[in-house]
């Protein structure tokens, strides 16, 4: 028998036995929708996971028959794992089966490459977050001092899907604002919301906040980063009120889900999340019920468009479009003191992303897969 054959029959056998061998639990994820959906990602309680408080898990796709990254959260900070995620591709309609095992040297898979997120120190604090497909950046306090006061979002296009900002900062400003094989930023924030950033809305004028103070690293890939960015208190309406901004963003994914939570009751208080207006100026599209906004800008020359979103859960409502000077956005309040919304980029040099068309109907498409999650069962 051919050696290499051997050895992958003996991997295939022990891959098999491990989950027959193991006490495991299955679950069942279904897409509820009549349409394919890529690079979903799964994620699982683990309180309901009995047994895996004190052991690792791995987790086994019955479809693909083999062992697939996964990777283990706590979100708030306790040293107890909250979270188990992983990521799979469906088809309209179907459900797929998953086994979770007790992990070991032998069913420990990682992607390529997935989610990160960095402090610059070295670039004025800036904290720049990236997966394979898009990368984005906010601004902290020697920026502040120094220059610019801005709570916008960045954002970078990206040639290659590995991470890359590390790079190009250590290659410095001249560099990733040039045409380079790794990434480029040409997208202009200022004193803007850039690409979803978040004010109040009072008498007709946009109050922002300053730049952020402070950070913390939740979780760092490999399948999704989580991390928050801690704002000194800031003027919303009538009150000053200190907000942490907790952003999420996985590996495939083109979209930040964002939640920005206030200690104060701003439940009354009307915010506006939204996009900067490109000075060469561009195209917007905002959804019959207002619940998402896109953006197209006209063409930079050298480098292409760039296209950004924002997107509010459609079951909270009652927004309204509106626009300023520099920017359009969408009004919405608080619930139990806290915004949540998604905010994402594209670039028309990304297959899928070509045209101003393509962007809005992704942008679209993305809100349905929002509204209409995938359904898990866990089973002993």
């Amino acid at each position: 028998m051919n050696r290499l054959v051997m050895i992958l029959g003996i991997a295939g056998i022990f891959s098999i036995s491990q989950i027959s061998a193991a006490e495991n639990l299955k679950v069942k994820v279904t897409n509820p929708l009549n349409e394919s959906r890529g690079c979903e990602t799964i994620s699982l309680d683990m309180k309901a996971l009995s047994g895996f408080n004190k052991v690792k898990p791995a987790v086994y796709s019955d479809t693909l028959k083999k062992f697939i990254p996964s990777q283990l959260i706590d979100n708030d900070d306790d040293d107890v794992f909250d979270e188990l995620v992983f990521q799979a591709d469906f088809k309209a309609n179907q459900s797929q089966m998953f086994n979770i095992v007790e992990a070991n040297a032998a069913n420990q898979v990682q992607p390529e490459y997935g989610a990160v997120a960095n402090y610059i120190p070295q670039r004025k604090d800036d904290f720049a977050w990236e997966n394979d497909k898009i990368a984005f950046r906010m601004y902290g306090q020697e920026l502040q001092r120094t220059e610019l006061i801005s709570s916008g979002i960045d954002v970078w296009v990206k040639k290659v899907e590995k991470p890359v900002m590390q790079d190009l900062y250590d290659k410095g400003h001249d560099y990733y604002h040039s045409d380079n094989p790794l990434g480029i930023d040409f997208f202009t924030v200022g004193t803007t919301l850039g690409c979803g950033g978040l004010g109040v809305w009072q008498d007709g004028k946009l109050q922002l906040s300053l730049n952020y103070y402070d950070w913390e690293i939740v979780a760092n890939g490999p399948i999704r980063t989580v991390f928050d960015l801690c704002y000194k208190p800031w003027q919303m309406g009538d009150v000053k009120v200190s907000e942490v901004k907790r952003i999420t963003l996985d590996k495939g994914s083109n979209f930040n889900r964002i939640e920005s939570k206030f200690y104060a009751d701003v439940n009354n208080v009307t915010f506006a999340v939204g996009i900067v207006k490109c000075e060469r100026n561009g195209n917007v599209t905002c959804s019959k019920d207002s619940s998402w906004l896109s953006y197209w800008q006209n063409p930079d020359p050298n480098f292409g468009i760039i296209g950004c979103a924002v997107i509010l859960p459609v079951k909270s409502g009652g927004y309204q479009s509106a626009e300023d000077e520099k920017n359009y956005f969408i009004l919405t309040k608080a619930k139990n003191n806290s915004v949540i919304y998604y905010a994402g980029a594209g670039w028309n040099k990304t297959a899928g992303f070509e045209s101003e068309e393509k962007w809005t109907a992704f942008v679209e498409r993305t809100a349905k897969l929002i509204e209409n999650p995938l359904q898990i069962q866990i089973q002993k």
